[in-house]
C-alpha cells in the first residue's frame, strides 16, 4: 500500500488528512463546533473559525490542542496551529451546549481575564468552549498529565515527554537542584512548556534524594548533618513545588513534603 501510494504521489496528501480528520476527537465536540481545519502545508494545521475574538483566544490556547493532537496521531507531523476567520458551518439544530459547574465555570472566566471591552463575550465564549473540550477528555478517561496537567492518555503526554528529553531542559533542571529561585526566570528562554518540564524533572529527582536521606537520617539517629541536609533539600522542594523562594517558606508548609521526609523533619528540631 505504502509503495503504491508513494508511486501515485498520494501519501503526502493522506498524512495531511490525517490531521484534518482527526481535528474534531482531539479537541472534542465544543472546539469542533466553532472550528474547521482548512488544510496543512508543512507542519502547520490551518484552521478556520467564525470570527476574529475567537480566533485569537483559540490562539493563546492552541499549545493545548496542539498537544492533544499530537498524541492522538502519535507523531510530529503537527507541530503548529494557525487559527484565522473564515466560513464555518453551523451545525443544524444543534443542541445548546450544557450549563458549565461552577468550578469550569470559574476556570473559563480565569482564561480571559485579560481580555476587556467588546471582544469579551466571544473570548468567554471560546474559553468555556475550551473548558467542555477539557472535561469532554477527562470523561473520555483521559488524566492529567503530569507536566502541564492538560487531559491525556499517555502519561506524561506525548508533547510533554518530548520536551522532558531535550537537554536544555535535562541541563535547567540540574540547575534547579542548586538554585530553585532560577524557575520564574525559565520561560523566557525555554518557554512555558520547557518551563514546567525542567521543573517536574527536578520534582522527580529531589523526591528519590529526600527518601534516601530520610533513610539516613533514621539509620543514623537523626545525625545532625543528614538531618540539615535533609532539611536543606526539602526547601529546594517545597520552593519548586509550591513556586515561591526558599525565603517565603513556614513550617507549615512541609504537608507539601514526601511522606517520609515530612515525618523525619517534623520528629526532629525545628
Amino acid at each position: 500500500m505504502n509503495a503504491t501510494l508513494g508511486t501515485a504521489k498520494l501519501a503526502r496528501g493522506i498524512g495531511r488528512a490525517r490531521a484534518i480528520l482527526a481535528w474534531p476527537q482531539a479537541v472534542g465536540p465544543e472546539i469542533a463546533r466553532l472550528t474547521r481545519p482548512r488544510t496543512q502545508q508543512g507542519s502547520v494545521l490551518f484552521i478556520e473559525v467564525r470570527d476574529s475574538a475567537t480566533a485569537h483566544h483559540l490562539t493563546m490556547q492552541r499549545h493545548h490542542f496542539l498537544k492533544s493532537l499530537t498524541s492522538l496521531l502519535g507523531d510530529d507531523s503537527v507541530t503548529e496551529l494557525r487559527f484565522s476567520v473564515g466560513p464555518v458551518r453551523e451545525v443544524v439544530a444543534a443542541p445548546p451546549p450544557p450549563a458549565l459547574p461552577a468550578p469550569d465555570k470559574a476556570r473559563a472566566r480565569r482564561l480571559v481575564q485579560q481580555v476587556e471591552g467588546e471582544l469579551k463575550p466571544a473570548a468567554l465564549r471560546a474559553a468555556e468552549a475550551i473548558t467542555r473540550a477539557r472535561r469532554w477528555r477527562e470523561e473520555q478517561g483521559w488524566r492529567p498529565c503530569p507536566v502541564c496537567e492538560e487531559p491525556s492518555k499517555e502519561q506524561p503526554c506525548r508533547a510533554c515527554a518530548l520536551t522532558l528529553a531535550d537537554p536544555n531542559v535535562k541541563r535547567a533542571a540540574r540547575a534547579l537542584l542548586r538554585d530553585p529561585e532560577r524557575l520564574p526566570g525559565l520561560p523566557e528562554t525555554l518557554g512555558d512548556s520547557g518551563a514546567n518540564a525542567a521543573r517536574h524533572l527536578a520534582l522527580r529527582l529531589l523526591e528519590g534524594q529526600l527518601d534516601l536521606l530520610a533513610l539516613e537520617c533514621i539509620r543514623s539517629g537523626q545525625e545532625d548533618g543528614y538531618r540539615e541536609f535533609l532539611a536543606q533539600q526539602a526547601d529546594v522542594y517545597l520552593s519548586l513545588s509550591l513556586r515561591r523562594p526558599r525565603t517565603a517558606l513556614m513550617r507549615r508548609d512541609r504537608v507539601s513534603l514526601p511522606e517520609n521526609a515530612r515525618n523525619v523533619l517534623n520528629a526532629g528540631r525545628g
